[in-house]
């Protein structure tokens, strides 16, 4: 007679082991391939971005969401292609200008630096000897880099279009599956914890969500309200520092001031200046227009944009900027701040475990009516492809 057959049943060691040979197999793997992931995290990004607005239209309109995908495609390329057309050529010549200048600014700058070392204000003296070499350092930067980045083309023409298909193919499956992906990540989770897990999960999706969007419309909006006064007191280069200020706008507390510091700089040394102003006016003048800007940035924009999610002392911010720019560059320094967030979210939710507190979800951390729908459609629509 034979053995009755019975399912292999992998013990309490065999899992955990299991578990870390593929995180490190996935961890070495994505080392490995680290040169073609840009596009694939970028499809991630924009994916994630643009599928509650997908979801939205169609839960409206009932009409299908690759109809909406083809549809966002359409119109972001006739923007981009519009702003790359009325922009770019502006934008690379300012580039190249102000990097060409930028030797004629530093040497402007130390001759300047020599002559006032000091700066009186009323009863104040204010020695201007340690900020020399801080500001001229930043313009030295951001000349080399805007002339080593702006005008060159990353990869081949070929390389390029390869990679911008595969972008566009995978964000267009990434949203058309989006709900099929919730679901089927929900699934992964054990029935018992799925309510607990998917608050936690809900937790990190808002601040993920809230702040990057709220990152990209705060440079849109940053660099227009910032390129108008630049425009009116004939600032030379005025489009690539409002941009420059405006992207610097993801580097809380060091982008602003760096951004107003390039802007002043630049008015400190330019030939022809508006309104019989002086240079030093003029400088002082930009100075307390983007002071006033980020005070109505702080107090009005932000709050309403990204809202009171993302809650870090100052000093972990600082320290998470510093940390995100070391490991991963600009990207790490534009993802450290919610990075950060979330681990707090998580260490939160650790030492409520440890310590053996209980979950106490409020009204406003649950999700929304729409996301719960979305989500069961999905589930229907994982279960019928078996």
């Amino acid at each position: 007679m034979g053995q009755e057959e019975r399912p292999i049943r992998f013990s309490y060691q065999a899992k955990w082991i299991s578990s870390g040979l593929i995180v490190v197999l996935t961890i070495w793997l994505l080392f490995a391939v680290t040169h073609i992931l840009p596009p694939f995290i970028g499809a991630i990004i924009t994916a994630y971005l643009f599928n509650p607005l997908i979801g939205w239209l169609h839960r409206r309109t009932r009409i299908g969401r690759a109809i909406w995908i083809i549809v966002l495609y359409i119109v972001a390329f006739f923007v981009l292609y519009s702003l790359f057309t009325a922009l770019w050529p502006r934008i690379v010549q300012q580039s190249r200008d102000l990097a060409a200048n930028a030797p004629v600014i530093i040497r402007e700058l130390t001759i300047f630096f020599e002559q006032n070392q000091t700066i009186e204000v009323g009863d104040f003296v204010i020695s201007l000897a340690p900020l020399e070499a801080q500001v001229i350092g930043l313009i030295r930067d951001v000349a080399g880099w805007l002339s080593g980045n702006v005008p060159k083309i990353v990869f081949s023409a070929l390389e390029s279009v390869i990679y911008l298909l595969v972008y566009l193919i995978i964000t267009f499956y990434l949203l058309l599956q989006a709900p099929q992906l919730k679901a089927w990540s929900r699934s992964l989770i054990p029935a018992p914890y799925r309510r607990e897990i998917g608050h936690l999960g809900y937790q990190i999706d808002r601040v993920f969500s809230a702040y990057i969007r709220g990152q990209l419309i705060l440079i849109v909006i940053m660099s227009v309200l910032l390129y108008i006064p630049l425009s009116i007191l004939q600032v030379p280069y005025a489009l690539v520092i409002a941009v420059a200020s405006g992207v610097l706008e993801i580097l809380p507390i060091i982008g602003p001031w760096s951004a107003a510091g390039i802007a002043m700089t630049v008015a400190l040394f330019q030939p022809v200046t508006p309104f019989g102003l002086s240079n030093v006016a003029l400088a002082v003048l930009l100075g307390i227009i983007y002071f006033v800007l980020r005070q109505i940035e702080d107090h009005f924009i932000i709050p309403n944009v990204m809202g009171p999610l993302v809650r870090l002392h100052p000093g972990v911010v600082i320290f998470a900027i510093l940390a995100g720019g070391a490991l991963a560059g600009a990207f790490g320094l534009f993802i450290s701040i919610p990075i950060a967030a979330v681990i707090r979210i998580l260490l939160s939710y650790i030492y409520r475990k440890l310590t053996d507190q209980p979950e106490t979800p409020s009204d406003t951390d649950q999700p929304h009516t729409a996301a719960q729908q979305e989500a069961v459609t999905g589930e229907v629509a994982l279960g019928s492809q078996g």
